[in-house]
C-alpha cells in the first residue's frame, strides 16, 4: 500500500516538470548545441531565420537584426573579432547580418 501511495506521490510531483520540461522545449530553437529564445534571429544560407515559439525556425526579413554569428557551436556577438587557429594572419568579425568576414591583416600584425 505504501509503495502504491508513494508512486502516485512521484507521478503527481513529476508531472509539472514534465509539462514544464515540453513548454521549455516547446519555445526554444535549436543551432546544434545551442537553444535560442523565441524571437531571436541568426543568419542561415542566404537569408536570415527567426525562431517562433511553437513552430521552430522560419525565414525573417533580410534586413532583420541578428543575434550574432555561430562559428563551431559557440555564438558571437555583433562585432566580435576572432583569431583563426594555426594561422597568424586569419582574423575575421562578426558582420551585423551574421555573417562572418575575414579582416585583412598585415605583416606586422595591424589592420
Amino acid at each position: 500500500m505504501r509503495a502504491a501511495a508513494l508512486f502516485w506521490l512521484l507521478a503527481l510531483l513529476a508531472g509539472p516538470v514534465a509539462a514544464q520540461e515540453a513548454s521549455v522545449k516547446e519555445t526554444r530553437c535549436w543551432a546544434g548545441d545551442v537553444a535560442f529564445s523565441a524571437g531571436a534571429g541568426l543568419n542561415a544560407g542566404e537569408g536570415g531565420v527567426v525562431c517562433q515559439p511553437g513552430s521552430g525556425w522560419t525565414r525573417m526579413a533580410a534586413d532583420a537584426p541578428v543575434l550574432g554569428c555561430l562559428l563551431e557551436g559557440e555564438l558571437s556577438s555583433v562585432g566580435a573579432v576572432l583569431g583563426i587557429r594555426n594561422s597568424d594572419s586569419l582574423v575575421i568579425q562578426c558582420a551585423p547580418n551574421g555573417r562572418w568576414v575575414r579582416l585583412a591583416i598585415e605583416a606586422d600584425g595591424q589592420r
